[in-house]
């Protein structure tokens, strides 16, 4: 039987310009439940040990950029990487992360999802790596612009998914009475029942 499963072992997770200054900015989703869906991805990466990357651009001033705590206060091993460019695969630092984990699947999250988020699932297709694109932990700036994103990204291989769902399929077929499994299923019910994710 082939499993269809997107497998934790193979997946790098990327939190996209979701920084201090630009996540307040107004977007298709409110700032807390984009905050809560990345932390529950943050902590599906953390239960998975996942290799996890922050991008981030500079501040208009010129300032380093800082990372949201809701992702750098739940998941204890992560790279951050300033971007210079739109294309994060443009960033010789950023290929090279990549290429170093040897894992080909991309599981994205951040925003602007025309921008920071489209060019990492275009890029990514395009150099090989299969793209997960999580829906509730994206943030666009219109909601037409992110339709538009959402479909050439889609039409170019891009996988919809969802922290509830991504829970399920890192769960794969681990028994949910033990950790890794029970862990996965608690930031299931954390997101359904809109409890504190830890």
């Amino acid at each position: 039987m082939i499993d269809p499963k997107l497998s934790a072992n193979d997946a790098v997770v990327i939190f996209a310009d979701l920084q201090e200054g630009i996540v307040d900015l107004p977007m298709t989703v409110p700032a807390a439940q984009l905050l809560r869906a990345a932390q529950g991805l943050a902590q599906l990466a953390e239960i998975f040990d996942i290799p996890t990357l922050a991008l981030s651009i500079p501040k208009r001033a010129g300032q380093k950029s800082v990372i949201v705590p809701e992702i750098t206060g739940t998941r204890s091993k992560i790279r951050h990487i300033q971007r210079m460019t739109p294309d994060s695969f443009q960033n010789t630092e950023v290929a090279g992360f990549l290429a170093d984990t040897g894992r080909r699947t991309l599981v994205l999250s951040g925003v602007a999802t025309e921008v920071a988020v489209h060019w990492l699932a275009i890029s990514g297709i395009a150099n090989g790596y299969r793209v997960y694109l999580v829906a509730d932990a994206c943030g666009a700036v219109g909601q037409k612009s992110e339709e538009a994103a959402y479909r050439r990204m889609g039409a170019a291989g891009a996988v919809m998914t969802s922290v509830v769902s991504l829970a399920s399929e890192f769960s794969g077929n681990l028994d949910m009475t033990c950790s890794p499994g029970k862990d996965a299923v608690e930031v299931i019910y954390q997101i359904i029942l809109g409890e504190q994710i830890r």
